[in-house]
């Protein structure tokens, strides 16, 4: 038979051109590399460009997966396609094929039963756990008493199938014996992926689906990460009661993992969409229109939806020579009364985020929110590792609602995610997994509302050191200032949603909608995030470093003396919130301009929590480290009193710090009693005091 015959009508010989052609370089590298390399990728959209006979073969690979691989495999050991240097062809099976570079990409919520033994792409899917790397027989050998050998291949990684007898003619032993010697073993492991989430229906919850990754895809990927899984549908029975069951379950078997592509392949744009998300970043007013359109039924909080803005855009993440890492993430904490719509801000900035989460630290533990090792009956006790809410909201915003009523065990695990962007699991064995989140962090006062003129972290449950991880603190406070604007905003959204419920849309004027519907529709939104993140990395000129370093030098030399002063932590949020201004203008280069708007919006968000309501002086050490200056001075003032005079009572010390202009008793009696429970202060007996600390 001639080639040109075989190009006819055999597959394989089209196969064996094809290789020829496109996969010289790789075939030889298996080759020279045998058996360390044993994989063969064939670009699906390569096969598709090499004219007709690749779009045949190409709509081949889809509708019958496993045939396509057979005959790929025949075309390369038929036709001696890989020479190893000891001129030993490997064995036929010995090769994987693994085909990459799908078109057309499925949820995995969208697959059904016309999928079963089809090729499918499921993209951005994310890893919810991974078991470890286990042995697999692929091709069990058997012993009968006589010493006869009985192969039987092994489909199913489900369940252990054994030949009914010996397979020698005449032989009629029924019971074999597995020889593992002469069996051959192919590494597994198995994967649980779940749908990112993406076009889910309220209520509808993302699918969980069992995944084979066999041979040298095993470890490719881990808990908590993202990745194209190309897989052929399987479907095993499923058994009920030990009764076999007319209900199928589906399964992946993988054939091949793409990992390091876009970081948010899943949010597609069209080419018109791309061309309005480039006009908004071009229009000069792009910050105005993105927080415009976060939560629109929520009047006023202006500067709150800026700084909401910046964190979905996020700033630049930098690994620097030797290692280290400087997040780009934006974290925010959002304090404030009740009733000042924090949570409601905090869950539109997550749905409109890629990748968004939205948790409650009420209903949440430590290991719920970044991740658990447990035992896996079915892998005989072994132990894997299972995300938890941060790594699966890798690279997007996530919101813990209600921070303040969190467990100290779950205020722990943030500290690592909030400055080092990974969660770290020490049981059983130690696991890190990626939490490059940016947080939001809403939470109430201990005492329902906040009393500015004392130091807002006595007001709080949450440790000083979680909030010093914060770039932005807000403190949101209950006034009645603005309540008829925000009495009339409320009630045009009622009337809107009624309108819109009952079918009379027209009767809401083009005046009503303009203050309610939002600039940027939430799909062209989140499009304009994911767009932004996968091809913006700005740099920053040196105008724009110059007025950083101007500012950081003025804020510390006007904060209060000997007080807690700004700190390179804020130095590196005003540079975050700078790097997501110029990523919102799909800029290059952060600009002079991005700088100026970056101040503005830190300053006017931290005013209210580190501005010293006497002296007008920030001192960070009222939010973010602790103490205030003047509950140092304070408590300075008070060991002096009672240093100088021993076992002196309470009344008498009121009467000496009312002297040195200290007349608050009930602050003098509070940092008294903070004292006693630190151990500086000692109660020898009833009502006399020593100070013993340092």
């Amino acid at each position: 038979m001639t080639d040109n015959d075989l190009r006819v009508g055999d597959k394989t010989g089209q196969w064996r051109d094809y290789l020829r052609q496109k996969c010289r370089k790789q075939l030889a590298e298996i080759g020279r590399e045998w058996p360390h390399i044993r994989s063969l990728y064939i670009d699906y959209k390569e096969v598709e460009r090499w004219g007709k006979e690749g779009i045949a073969l190409a709509d081949e690979i889809m509708e019958n997966p496993g045939k396509v691989m057979e005959d790929i495999r025949d075309a390369v050991f038929n036709h001696n396609l890989i020479k190893t240097p000891d001129n030993k062809p490997p064995k036929n099976d010995a090769i994987t094929i693994r085909l990459v570079g799908l078109r057309k990409k499925t949820n995995l919520k969208d697959l059904r039963a016309d999928d079963v033994n089809r090729l499918v792409a499921i993209e951005g899917a994310i890893v919810h756990r991974a078991t470890e790397v286990n042995p697999r027989i692929i091709n069990a050998v058997f012993r009968c008493p006589a010493g006869h050998f009985t192969n039987k291949k092994q489909g199913s990684y489900v369940k252990f199938v054994e030949p009914d007898g010996c397979a020698t003619d005449g032989c009629t032993f029924k019971k074999l014996e597995l020889i593992p010697k002469r069996s051959k073993f192919v590494d597994q492991q198995r994967l649980k992926i779940q749908d990112s989430g993406e076009g889910l229906k309220p209520g509808q919850q993302p699918r969980i689906i069992d995944a084979v990754a066999l041979d040298d895809i095993c470890d490719q990927v881990y808990a908590g990460e993202r990745a194209t899984f190309n897989a052929i549908v399987r479907s095993t029975q499923r058994i009920v009661r030990g009764e076999k069951s007319t209900v199928f379950d589906l399964y992946l078997e993988l054939i091949s993992i793409e990992t390091g592509e876009r970081d948010f392949e899943e949010i597609t744009y069209s080419e018109e969409e791309e061309v309005r998300i480039k006009e908004i970043a071009k229009s000069g007013n792009a910050l105005e229109m993105i927080s415009q359109s976060i939560a629109p039924s929520i009047w006023g909080n202006s500067e709150i939806k800026k700084a909401l803005a910046l964190q979905m855009f996020g700033g630049v993440t930098k690994i620097h020579e030797d290692g280290q890492r400087t997040r780009g993430e934006i974290h925010i904490i959002l304090l404030g009364d009740y009733g000042v719509a924090k949570t409601q801000l905090a869950k539109f900035a997550c749905s409109q985020s890629p990748r968004g989460a939205f948790i409650s630290a009420v209903s949440s533990s430590g290991p719920g929110l970044i991740g658990a090792t447990k035992q896996d009956p079915e892998e005989g006790g072994r132990w894997f590792v299972e995300a938890g809410e941060l790594p699966m909201a890798d690279l997007g915003v996530a919101c813990i609602d209600e921070i303040d009523k969190a467990d100290k065990d779950t205020l722990n695990v943030l500290y690592n995610v909030m400055e080092d962007g990974e969660c770290r699991i020490s049981k059983a064995a130690k696991r890190t997994l990626k939490a490059r989140t940016s947080l939001i962090l809403p939470g109430n006062p201990k005492y329902q509302k906040f009393d500015l003129f004392a130091d807002i972290i006595d007001q709080i449950t949450i440790p000083p050191a979680l909030v010093n991880r914060a770039d932005i603190v807000f403190i949101m406070v209950d006034s009645n200032e603005h309540d008829d604007e925000i009495s009339k905003h409320i009630l045009k959204t009622n009337y809107y949603g009624e309108c819109s419920a009952a079918g009379k849309i027209e009767k809401v004027t083009e005046d009503q909608k303009k203050d309610i519907l939002p600039p940027i529709p939430p799909k062209l939104l989140k499009q304009y995030i994911a767009y932004s993140k996968n091809n913006i990395r700005p740099i920053m000129n040196q105008a724009a470093m110059a007025k950083i370093n101007a500012y950081y030098v003025k804020i510390r030399a006007n904060t209060n003396p000997a007080g807690a002063p700004v700190t390179p932590r804020q130095q590196q949020s005003i540079i975050r919130l700078s790097e997501a201004m110029a990523k919102m203008r799909l800029s290059q280069e952060v600009t002079l301009a991005d700088v100026d708007a970056a101040l503005n919006i830190f300053d006017k968000c931290m005013e209210v929590a580190i501005k010293d309501p006497k002296t007008g002086k920030p001192d960070f050490g009222r939010i973010g480290q602790g103490i205030s200056q003047a509950k140092k001075n304070l408590i300075a003032v008070m060991r002096e009193v009672i240093q100088n005079e021993p076992n002196l009572s309470e009344q008498l010390l009121i009467s000496k710090m009312a002297e040195r202009s200290y007349t608050d008793s009930v602050k003098i009696l509070s940092a008294l009693e903070e004292a006693k429970r630190t151990g500086d202060i000692m109660e020898p007996r009833q009502n006399h005091y020593q100070w013993v600390g340092k």
